[in-house]
């Protein structure tokens, strides 16, 4: 073989190596989300899910199985062959992914993300993409309840023994009862003594310890529970059951609810991941949320999408927006084995 003709056929060979990235690209099949099923499961599935599948041709499958603690533990044991490509988490329990190492640090400049970088800043996150966001408040029977309640303090009233819903520890906002319990009583909400203390006088009361929010909005429609913790964007579902219900703003501050998705680290289809973060970031997709859940997108489109009656349900007056009480997930998460610990030992009532 002349010269130039080996060098012709060595750089053509040495060429090759440098399409294997788009053909693994090409060749992806399938995307694993870790995400909540039930009714944000099938939301997902019918909306998220299809957009990505009809514009990418990768079919998702999605792992419904594990709370949202649970997928960070088996993200944290399969880290080298994770077994899932992305996993959704609500804001209380990023930090713990991240600590845990769970979580691939987002390419804010991907090429694969235009919808991403259109974020409402203030939800910006390295590691995470809200998609979705609302007020943690109080829901009440407005039948039932003759003295509609102003305050967190008031799920404690003895009125309601046996007849409060709140999330379980393994819940998203699980660990809310703490600082919540810590606010009732006119301390910090990181004043966790102060929260325990309070949790042991609502463990007196009984109350329904939902598992999901499904639960908690289930048992406000059954009227097994007359007040519970719940986000005003799912209040309206359950006034749509024709459930008498309303919700409240707590005089000490509403908590801030956000709801979104992470890339599994070291997954082997980070491209087809970046992708999908981007479809949920859609302002064309987004309103599903508004209509089906009244929760607000995070895109800084996608609110101009929505129908005026919409729009009303999912902003926030700005007054109820300044005196958000806004947790430290950091420290929360610091604490969260022990508060687990604890949490199960005060339930148990031991």
């Amino acid at each position: 073989m002349h010269r130039r003709q080996w060098l012709k056929a060595t750089g053509a060979a040495m060429a090759v190596p440098l399409l294997r990235p788009f053909d693994a690209q090409a060749r992806t099949e399938q995307l694993i989300v870790m995400t909540w099923g039930g009714q944000w499961g099938d939301a997902m599935r019918d909306n998220v899910d299809a957009a990505y599948t009809k514009a990418t041709g990768i079919k998702v499958v999605q792992d419904r199985g594990a709370s949202p603690v649970e997928r960070i533990t088996k993200l944290k044991v399969s880290l080298a062959n994770p077994t899932a490509d992305l996993f959704q988490l609500a804001d209380g329990l990023v930090p713990l992914a991240v600590k845990q190492g769970v979580a691939e640090k987002l390419n804010r400049d991907s090429p694969r993300m235009p919808n991403v970088r259109n974020m409402i800043p203030s939800f910006w996150n390295d590691y995470w993409v809200p998609q979705i966001f609302s007020v943690t408040g109080i829901i009440y029977n407005t039948k039932l309840v003759k003295t509609p309640p102003t305050s967190w303090a008031d799920l404690w009233r003895p009125e309601f023994k046996g007849r409060v819903v709140l999330p379980e520890i393994s819940h998203s906002i699980g660990a809310y009862i703490i600082p919540i319990g810590a606010l009732a009583q006119g301390k910090s909400p990181k004043d966790e003594e102060a929260g325990f203390e309070m949790l042991k006088k609502m463990a007196d009361l009984r109350p329904i310890w939902a598992k999901d929010t499904d639960t908690m909005m289930n048992a406000m429609r059954t009227e097994d529970a007359l007040i519970g913790i719940l986000y005003k964007s799912q209040t309206y579902t359950v006034k749509g059951w024709n459930t008498p219900v309303e919700w409240v703003y707590p005089k000490e501050g509403g908590i801030p609810y956000t709801s979104g998705t992470l890339i599994a680290k070291n997954t082997k289809n980070l491209e087809a991941a970046e992708d999908y973060l981007n479809v949920t970031m859609d302002p064309d997709v987004q309103p599903f949320a508004a209509r089906i859940y009244n929760y607000g997108g995070t895109n800084k489109d996608t609110l101009a999408r929505l129908s005026p009656e919409l729009q009303e349900r999912v902003k926030f007056p700005q007054d109820q927006l300044d005196r958000l009480v806004k947790l430290d997930q950091e420290f929360m998460s610091d604490r969260r084995a022990a508060w687990v610990e604890r949490w199960n030992r005060v339930v148990a009532g031991s």
